[in-house]
């Protein structure tokens, strides 16, 4: 229920004079008007009673309403309690466990490992030893253009 709804409800209820706005209201928004068709009728209930005294005071609808509204709960409140907070917590750690466990035994190709390997190979009859530091170099550079250029995903 809209707040200018609100601020007039009890005159409206009780059959005094309300603003042209508080009739408009009424005929354009359909939420409101159902509600102010229920409490009328709660409101003709109690007056057939006949007992003046169950006439309920003032502001009465107002902070009905008002509770009731305080009352409502979202799906955002839900997770603000203890133990369903608590349940989603450690189903979302179980879940982020299970999902690295995966992750890692799973790995494709080494791709988590540290980097690509290089090895040297030497096709004449010299060991690595008798190589000149440009020659080993060279070497570690065509090793790495090879894995590079044979790479597959």
């Amino acid at each position: 229920m809209h707040q200018a709804i609100r601020d007039h409800l009890e005159d409206y209820l009780r059959g005094q004079a309300t603003p042209e706005g508080f009739r408009a209201h009424l005929e354009s928004c359909e939420d409101c008007a159902s509600e102010i068709l229920g409490l009328e009728q709660q409101s003709q209930t109690l007056r057939s009673l006949g007992n003046p005294e169950i006439e309920p005071r003032a502001g009465f609808y107002a902070r009905v309403m008002e509770r009731i509204e305080s009352q409502r709960t979202s799906v955002w409140s839900l997770f603000l309690e203890r133990r369903l907070g608590l349940r989603i917590a450690v189903a979302s750690a179980a879940m982020a466990l299970l999902l690295g466990a995966y992750l890692v035994g799973t790995d494709p190709g080494g791709m988590l490992s540290s980097g690509p390997s290089v090895v040297l190979t030497d096709n004449t009859s010299a060991g690595v030893a008798d190589l000149q530091p440009e020659q080993v170099q060279q070497q570690q550079r065509d090793a790495v253009l090879v894995d590079l250029a044979s790479y597959h995903e």
